[in-house]
């Protein structure tokens, strides 16, 4: 079987549809479609059927997904074994990354490390949905809160801070809050969609359960302008909240540790040169901006 047309069958089945497909694969709709036609004019059966959830394996469709799952692991190792004989580290090595991490703490560290490295092209993949990298949708994943359940190894390299934040504008208007008794007199802008930051959206309406909500917002780019226009206090990570000289910290000791930092990799690709390089250069930054990292 023609390998791309079963990495785009793959891509169909763990996304639904064509559209989530081709997202995936940075390609069109139409050039998915057609590649599942003909998948399925080669194997002379139906791999997909519609239904309210999407598209959906047929029978046989399960047992052509198992076996293209195991070339897609056999295909990872082989790349491995290839780029892991190299004697420098060259190539391209994609990072999934939360945009606020790389925006704030990261891409300014990544001058430094293309300097080092002029050989290794780096491509960060900062779309929300979770990245597979036993599909090569990434080869090294920072996530907050846990591992996942794919079988990655790394570990813990930081933990990220949140504290509470008011512009300076709204806090010439009236004191910042120090007690919980205080919160009352105050408006905060909340979390619209609290299952993507649930320890953060928790911890926020505990700690500010007696304030007004003036908004709510469903991304960390929408809180900040909020706050930023004297909206009303926001929860937010001190490396952004701290990156903004218009900003202060409401109760700076009031800090909560809210999430592990994880950097990980599939054990197939950590022997790599330029995967190996960059787990090591991440690592350093981490170990470098602790502190910054951590809040304190």
């Amino acid at each position: 079987m023609d390998w791309d047309l079963c990495r785009t069958f793959n891509a169909v089945a763990d996304a639904g549809s064509y559209l989530g497909a081709a997202r995936r694969l940075r390609t069109s709709h139409p050039t998915v479609s057609r590649a599942i036609a003909a998948l399925e004019k080669q194997l002379g059966t139906k791999l997909f059927i519609r239904s309210d959830e999407g598209l959906v394996l047929t029978a046989r469709g399960r047992r052509v997904h198992e076996a293209t799952e195991a070339m897609a692991e056999a295909a990872l190792r082989a790349a491995a074994a290839a780029a892991a004989t190299g004697p420098s580290a060259r190539g391209i090595v994609k990072v999934s990354i939360g945009p606020t991490l790389a925006n704030f703490w990261l891409m300014p560290h990544m001058g430094e490390f293309i300097l080092q490295h002029p050989h290794i092209e780096i491509e960060l993949v900062t779309h929300p949905f979770p990245v597979s990298v036993r599909k090569r949708e990434a080869d090294i994943v920072l996530r907050l809160y846990q591992t996942g359940d794919e079988n990655l190894t790394g570990r813990k390299i930081a933990r990220l801070g949140v504290g509470f934040y008011a512009s300076r504008t709204y806090a010439a208007r009236r004191p910042l809050p120090e007690r919980r008794s205080d919160w009352k007199e105050h408006a905060v802008v909340g979390f619209a969609d609290k299952s993507s930051n649930s320890e953060l959206g928790r911890w926020s309406d505990h700690v500010a359960r007696d304030a007004t909500i003036a908004m709510r917002c469903s991304s960390q780019s929408d809180m900040l302008a909020a706050v930023r226009a004297g909206i009303g206090i926001c929860a937010m990570s001190c490396i952004v909240g701290d990156a903004h000289s218009d900003l202060v910290r409401v109760a700076p000791k009031k800090l909560t540790g809210v999430s592990d930092i994880w950097l990980l990799a599939h054990p197939d690709l950590i022997d790599q040169p330029p995967v190996r390089a960059v787990l090591g250069f991440i690592g350093t930054c981490a170990r470098n901006d602790r502190s910054r990292l951590r809040g304190t």
